[in-house]
């Protein structure tokens, strides 16, 4: 009796404002909502508030309820509407509930379906053999592609989809000279992949991104700042001499000369990878990995000077793993990739040179200088190597010759920062040397005039 009469007292809901005077009781009661049947606000005693629709199913006899959500999270407007949805599903005899399920699996079955999901379970057998930087890179890729496509069924993605996809992507992400990066290619490359992947599985017949790579505009990003003549180079080396500072970063910049491997590599050198009595670092490529044309392993011989640098770093870093160990680098624990680079601007070298730019240094100068061999400059590199028929060099090869180069390499950039003659530094100064006393011995042997008709008659 009690509880009828409280129910006669409860006023229908006709706003949000006279939702707050409905409060929790000992036991859970609902309150119908003014001029909508059937739709009521059910109160719970730890004071939870959610949306019941009560209705006749169409095909069974009994009644059904079928809940709408929590308030305020579901507001009594977003309510009503979804009442008028259900109540226009009634007048055309579908049950609402059957019809919330089946749209629920529909979206189920298309997320399984769809780009993203494949994007994201091939991703993750991609984690068993590659390296973190490689695989941030992808991600952000992916990310990027799945904002287009990703909530798309991977069966119904076509060329010409893929097409507007990278286009686009190839649009905003041009460089400093409006010229288009690489960024649209290794999009279609990753998404390449997915789709094989997918297609691997039976989820779609076609690979609508293998066919893009061709229809986008060359990548162009301009050759990296770096110093080609030795008069340059010799400004450069007495510049960095007279850097004062974190020795980690100064150490860095005098072994990126000497040894002109990539920064990222220098920067992960690790003490258990190298042999300072031996005078080698052998260690894998960052870059290596996956790339054709960058040998897997490498071994790079250490001049004298670059092994001093390293004793100094000992001192230092000795007892971490790395050599170029930072404690203010939080995530790596080395030096981050742009202290080189802010170093070459303080001393006036921005868009004139850069880290990285030793390598074109080195390969320059050795090449039309020094008059070093191609195949031992590659090899220094760290480039893929192969003879005339075709056979790769391994990363032992030619140890001797590449170990005798980078010394004189490494003598060649002291002569030239402190101005002495380097003409002894050349390749062929050995022989040149060899012919000049072979010739001497002849004229103190022949003499001046006969060794003259010899050559007069040779010519």
């Amino acid at each position: 009796m009690e509880e009828r009469k409280a129910k006669e007292r409860r006023k229908a809901i006709s706003s949000d404002r006279s939702i707050s005077s409905h409060t929790a009781q000992d036991d859970e009661y609902l309150v119908s909502v003014k001029n909508h049947q059937m739709l009521y606000l059910m109160i719970r005693p730890n004071g939870t508030k959610s949306w019941i629709y009560r209705y006749k199913s169409p095909t069974h006899s009994k009644n059904k309820r079928i809940s709408l959500g929590i308030y305020p999270k579901i507001s009594l407007a977003r309510a009503c509407e979804i009442w008028r949805d259900y109540e226009e599903l009634l007048s055309r005899n579908i049950d609402p509930k059957n019809h919330r399920e089946e749209l629920k699996h529909t979206i189920i079955s298309k997320t399984k379906n769809s780009f993203n999901y494949f994007a994201w379970e091939y991703f993750d057998t991609l984690k068993q053999n590659q390296k973190e930087n490689t695989l941030s890179r992808k991600k952000v890729r992916l990310d990027l592609i799945c904002t287009y496509i990703g909530n798309e069924p991977i069966s119904e993605i076509d060329s010409p989809k893929m097409l507007e996809v990278l286009l686009n992507i190839q649009a905003n992400s041009l460089n400093n000279d409006g010229k288009p990066t690489d960024k649209a290619e290794r999009c279609a490359g990753i998404a390449s992949d997915v789709f094989v992947y997918a297609g691997a599985r039976g989820f779609c017949s076609s690979n609508p991104a293998s066919l893009i790579k061709s229809q986008l505009a060359k990548s162009s990003y301009g050759h990296r700042p770096a110093v080609t003549k030795p008069e340059d180079l010799a400004k450069l080396l007495r510049a960095i001499g007279t850097l004062e500072g974190d020795p980690n970063t100064i150490n860095s910049l005098r072994l990126l000369a000497l040894l002109f491997v990539r920064n990222g590599d220098l920067r992960r050198m690790k003490w258990s990878d190298l042999d300072l009595e031996a005078n080698r670092w052998q260690f894998k490529p960052l870059k290596g990995q996956g790339k054709l044309n960058m040998v897997k392993d490498m071994v790079v011989p250490l001049p004298r000077q670059a092994v001093a640098i390293l004793r100094e770093q000992q001192k230092i870093n000795g007892h971490t793993e790395y050599v170029f160990f930072s404690e203010r680098a939080k995530k790596h624990q080395i030096i981050s990739d742009a202290t080189a680079n802010n170093h070459l601007h303080d001393l006036g070298y921005k868009n004139i040179h850069c880290a990285h730019g030793f390598r074109a240094t080195a390969k320059t100068i050795m090449q039309e200088h020094l008059k070093y061999p191609l195949l031992l400059v590659e090899m220094a590199l760290g480039h893929t190597t192969k003879d005339p028929n075709g056979s790769a060099y391994g990363r032992f090869e030619y140890i001797d010759d590449r170990s005798d180069m980078m010394q004189k390499w490494a003598d060649y950039l002291d002569a030239l920062k402190d101005g002495k003659d380097t003409v002894e530094f050349r390749a062929d100064a050995q022989t040149k040397a060899d012919s000049t006393a072979q010739l001497k011995a002849l004229i103190d042997q022949l003499g001046e005039d006969k060794v003259l008709e010899l050559l007069k008659i040779k010519s």
